[in-house]
């Protein structure tokens, strides 16, 4: 076993003593270890360059085996919290990137990179905004921390190919796919190698900590959310979350985050609302759960209380998933109705229209509704979509291009952006935006085709050219060392 640094033998020595409750220190010492400076960046053998490399292939493996979701609202949720924490981070390493998969685990975790993952489970069984924050916040400090990259560096003969599969199975948890990744004993190993330890768990939460403190949440969430997860390991429940079996040391984290919120207490801000947090949790219920159980059930629900605005919206969403699109915009105007001041109901009625194919009536409700809420970024991106598919891409592409360094999620925004470029007949634009989108999805053979035919077609002297080349010196580069890697790519491929 590794020595752990001398910090963290003080750190783990003060956890300890508060765990047993001896009151041995004075407060004022214990705050100054516990608020001890967090190290900007540790050495590594695997360089950020590599993490950057092996972000690509760790996100098309994911991809492969499990289902991500790509409903901008829910995405849009997720990143906008995640990126309220980057704020507070002084010195990023990656371009960090959120996604939601679509399991009822309770489970986040993070890969090297900057890739920052969410189990659809997690967000349903969360009560406040505060406990996703925490959670991200906890992973995003893995991620600063390099604390992959630096299990790496005790690992020997191990290849980037090797890691990357070890890593995936290690934070897929147990599948039939993932026993697939590790079938060979070199990546097994790896993969046990690679479990963060009690010192990584330490740095990862007094990191995030401090961020969530200048973010103005409630620290304690992280413990809320830990609490919920050991119950429901020893519920004996289907949803065990394999966060538990790479995250060591609950007991011990509740105690230290506990003394460490009474002696460092945190300045609370009150702009969170909670209706948004429902809205989202009710949207995943709609899509992950059978149409016609939740017809019934929110039936039900309407009955004993007409006034519910969760069960309509539901019922809604449960309508539209069933094609049933009539009885939806109906649920719709009764609950817009209903809702007086909270106008969010509005977007999901246009995406009500533009799901039943009634783009020109979305489309119009849209362009009301952003005139009055013009920062509603998720309705401006479906106001794009509605023009896009009603004919009139050149004014989708207007709308896209203004939301560019705003919107949270690159991946619809490289697709749609391509595709209004592709239906106004400018290939090189089109092309460019789909390299970016299969780039970002993982699918390198296919980024591969889109970027060959934009370089082809693009004027060497453009913008998007320059661009272009920019980002092809940071993609991953055909390995030609051995047969060994040549085996593990095409087992990151399948």
């Amino acid at each position: 076993m590794d020595s752990p640094p001398a910090w963290s033998l003080l750190y783990m020595t003060v956890t300890i003593q508060a765990a047993k409750r001896r009151f041995l220190f004075t407060g004022a010492f214990i705050l100054a270890v516990l608020w001890i400076s967090v190290p900007p960046e540790v050495n590594a053998m695997m360089s950020i360059k590599q993490e950057k490399e092996m972000r690509q292939q760790l996100l098309q493996m994911v991809k492969n085996q499990v289902p991500i979701i790509d409903d901008p609202d829910i995405i849009g949720y997720v990143s906008e919290l995640g990126h309220r924490v980057l704020e507070q981070v002084p010195v990023k390493f990656f371009d960090y990137q959120f996604f939601v998969i679509k399991d009822d685990g309770l489970n986040a975790f993070a890969m090297p990179g900057g890739l920052i993952f969410v189990h659809t489970g997690l967000i349903e069984n969360i009560e406040s905004d505060d406990e996703l924050v925490c959670v991200l916040a906890h992973e995003i400090g893995h991620v600063q921390g390099r604390h992959i990259a630096r299990r790496m560096d005790r690992m020997k003969k191990v290849n980037i190919a090797t890691a990357a599969m070890a890593i995936a199975s290690l934070f897929l948890g147990s599948s039939e796919a993932t026993s697939a990744l590790l079938a060979s004993s070199q990546a097994l190993n790896a993969s046990i190698a690679l479990k963060y330890s009690r010192s990584d768990e330490e740095e990862a939460d007094r990191r995030a900590y401090q961020w969530i403190c200048r973010a103005g949440y409630n620290p304690l969430g992280l413990v809320k959310t830990l609490k919920k997860m050991d119950r429901y390991r020893w519920l004996g429940t289907d949803a065990i979350p394999s966060y538990l079996s790479t995250h060591p040391g609950g007991d011990e984290r509740f105690t230290y985050l506990e003394d460490l919120a009474r002696h460092k207490p945190c300045k609370i801000k009150s702009y969170r609302d909670p209706f948004r947090l429902k809205e989202v949790q009710v949207e995943i219920k709609a899509m992950t759960h059978e149409p016609a159980v939740l017809i019934r059930e929110y039936r039900k629900k309407i009955k004993e209380n007409p006034d519910d605005l969760f069960a309509l919206q539901g019922l809604a969403l449960s309508l539209i998933k069933a094609r049933d699109y009539e009885e939806a915009l109906r649920v719709y105007d009764r609950l817009i109705k209903l809702a007086g001041e909270r106008h969010e109901f509005r977007v999901d009625q246009a995406r009500a229209y533009f799901a039943a194919g009634r783009y020109t009536r979305a489309a119009t409700l849209l362009e009301q509704y952003t005139m009055d809420h013009p920062g509603d970024l998720t309705a401006r991106f479906y106001l794009a979509k509605s023009y896009l598919e009603d004919g009139k891409p050149g004014k989708a592409l207007s709308v896209l291009k203004k939301l560019e360094k705003k919107w949270h999620d690159p991946l619809n925004y490289y697709l749609e952006t391509g595709r209004c470029y592709a239906a106004m007949d400018r290939p090189g634009e089109a092309h460019y935006y789909l390299y970016l989108y299969y780039r970002t999805l993982g699918n390198i053979a296919t980024a591969d085709y889109h970027k060959r035919r934009a370089k082809e077609i693009l004027p060497s002297n453009s913008k998007l050219y320059s661009r272009l080349m920019d980002y092809s010196r940071q993609d991953p580069k055909h390995r030609k060392n051995t047969s060994e890697d040549r085996d593990d790519m095409e087992k990151i491929n399948r």
